[in-house]
């Protein structure tokens, strides 16, 4: 049970006017248990495990599929509590893999790789430089993420910023209402919501440079019985938890509950905006922010309801959403058909 414990707090060390309108949904065929959504280029990028499936955001077909489990050239682990992800640049497809970086071609097609720094996740190019989140045992039992910047070859050059981590093993403590540490890079700046603090997002350049910051006024939602009774609820049916019970779960981890919801619930860089979804509602909807990159609000919207990942994958920064050219596209289980669709909503 212990070592279960550690596994778990390991995942640490690894984003004025207009509505949403629905446009359409449908299922996208041979994908069963998604990792990861990116959309870019006109496809959707599907992580499972170590496979990346590529499919035509126009009809859904899928174009092509590459990745295979394993360790040798271009090969990607299938690990426990551990995501890989990608990143689609302009001219290659960057892929974080469990214990190395994985290059493809646009095609697929493998280019080259390299050995990364053990207990790092979530690794996104910049510049030349990387940025990515580790889980560090800092001041004590207490636990921090923290964003780090590393240079062209993986070195560390330096820490970025820090926050509590919602997993603390050492005192046996789980933040019910995670507030992870989420970041976003776009061209050559590093945006980091700091939500414990409030409405917070600082940004920084490719070298590490603080440029600025952008803090906004927010309604601080009191954390009900209904915000509680959902978390269980999502807690309880985490295919993790599931594996030992939540029952067993209670017996080792004090819940810990905060007062208000964190004022930035997912956060995301796209079409050279900030795209913020808060935990304000209104009958079955939730709010986003839209921002300019100086923080200037251009829009409050409503949209239905996401499904969010799961505890585990929301504990490393998934989402099952991606932003695209003023659309999102998000993933939703139907266990009717037993099929993954695809929704599609368009900003206007």
């Amino acid at each position: 049970m212990l070592r279960w414990i550690a596994q778990f707090a390991m995942v640490m060390g690894l984003v004025v006017g207009g509505s949403f309108i629905p446009v359409e949904k449908k299922a996208l065929q041979g994908v069963f248990e998604p990792g990861m959504i990116k959309v870019a280029d006109d496809r959707i990028y599907i992580v499972e495990g170590a496979n990346i499936l590529v499919f035509s955001l126009q009809n859904l077909s899928l174009i092509q599929q590459f990745g295979k489990p394993g360790e040798g050239p271009g090969e990607l682990k299938v690990a426990e509590f551990w995501f890989n992800s990608l990143t689609v640049l302009p001219g290659y497809i960057f892929v974080d893999g469990y214990d190395k970086v994985v290059y493809f071609s646009k095609e697929g097609r493998f280019l080259r790789e390299a050995k990364k720094p053990v207990g790092i996740s979530r690794i996104v190019p910049v510049g030349d430089n990387f940025v990515a989140v580790k889980l560090d045992h800092i001041e004590g039992d207490m636990q921090y993420q923290c964003l780090y910047l590393y240079d062209s070859d993986l070195k560390f050059v330096k820490e970025l910023c820090r926050q509590e981590s919602p997993i603390q093993s050492m005192t046996r403590k789980t933040e019910m209402i995670p507030d992870v540490l989420n970041f976003a890079v776009w061209g050559d700046r590093i945006f980091v919501e700091k939500s414990r603090s409030g409405f917070v997002v600082e940004v920084f350049d490719s070298q590490g440079k603080r440029l600025y910051e952008i803090e906004k006024k927010y309604e601080r939602i009191p954390v009900g019985k209904e915000h509680k009774e959902a978390a269980l609820e999502k807690f309880k049916n985490d295919p993790f938890v599931m594996r030992i019970g939540f029952e067993e779960f209670k017996k080792f981890s004090e819940f810990v509950w905060p007062d208000t919801l964190p004022a930035i619930r997912d956060f995301m860089v796209a079409d050279g905006k900030m795209y913020i979804r808060t935990f304000r509602t209104t009958d079955d909807q939730e709010n986003w922010m839209i921002l300019d990159l100086d923080g200037h609000t251009l829009a409050q919207v409503y949209v239905p309801r996401l499904d969010s990942a799961p505890l585990m994958a929301n504990l490393y920064g998934v989402n099952y959403f991606s932003i695209d050219k003023d659309m999102i596209y998000f993933l939703r289980y139907n266990e009717k058909s037993d099929d993954w669709e695809l929704h599609t909503q368009e900003v206007v």
